[in-house]
């Protein structure tokens, strides 16, 4: 029998390249922040083709690790039992996270000064013309796809039988969180607790597309609470 037959070697290799996938991700997402600030972005963030491209790649890459894994699309959440349901369940999800989160750092930011929350990204995101809803709606998705892929079906999906379900979450929440560095201490905090919820949902359900779909309403509502707030965000 070949090296190659033996039981589980592709599950190890899998998990080994996540952990090194994941410890990348975390360093191109920092060094990148660094250089967008002194660079000072011109156009929006998100409708940047290559990055949009990256992101792709990122998520095929993914994909790619969760079928080395050999583990059943069950276990990872990729399959779905009733797509409407989902659906639903992922917008309520949504709806009701990016309501808790707006009211906490409304009285963060009351309570505790702005220093703590940094409105940078969302101002490099924001649509500067009506035209760009559409491709905004879209090019979030390919962000949203690789994250939810990186922190639900491989770190969770791959590890939770091997490593306890909450160190798995709160590992995978303090990475999360601080992936989210240019959101400030305050959004770096919220982040973190975002996933944890996001992790216990996706244990619970047993289904990306309800993370995904939460993860992406939220996303779409920060974007059209701050295009109402575009005053208050340019004199922050």
């Amino acid at each position: 029998m070949s090296i190659l037959d033996t039981p589980g070697l592709w599950l190890i290799i899998a998990r080994l390249a996540v952990l090194i996938f994941t410890g990348f991700i975390a360093w191109i997402t920092y060094r990148s922040y660094l250089l967008l600030k002194e660079l000072q972005p011109d156009g929006n963030l998100l409708l940047s083709l290559p990055e949009t491209i990256a992101r792709i790649v990122m998520a095929g890459l993914c994909l790619f690790l969760a079928w080395l894994s050999g583990l059943p699309a069950e276990t990872l959440g990729l399959t779905v039992n009733n797509g409407w349901h989902s659906i639903s369940l992922g917008l309520a999800v949504g709806i009701v996270t990016q309501i808790t989160v707006y009211l906490i750092t409304s009285h963060l930011i009351k309570h505790f000064g702005r220093r703590l929350y940094s409105p940078w990204l969302i101002r490099n995101i924001l649509p500067r013309h009506p035209r760009e809803w559409p491709l905004l709606a879209l090019a979030f998705i390919p962000p949203i796809t690789m994250e939810e892929l990186l922190f639900r079906t491989l770190l969770i999906g791959l590890f939770w039988a091997i490593i306890p379900a909450w160190i798995l979450i709160l590992a995978t929440s303090v990475v999360f969180g601080l992936m989210h560095q240019p959101q400030g201490q305050a959004g770096m905090a919220l982040a973190g607790v975002i996933n944890v919820f996001f992790c216990l949902v996706f244990i619970w359900t047993g289904e990306l597309l309800v993370t995904f779909v939460a993860h992406y309403t939220v996303n779409m509502l920060q974007v059209m609470v701050a295009y109402f707030q575009r005053d208050w965000l340019e004199q922050y």
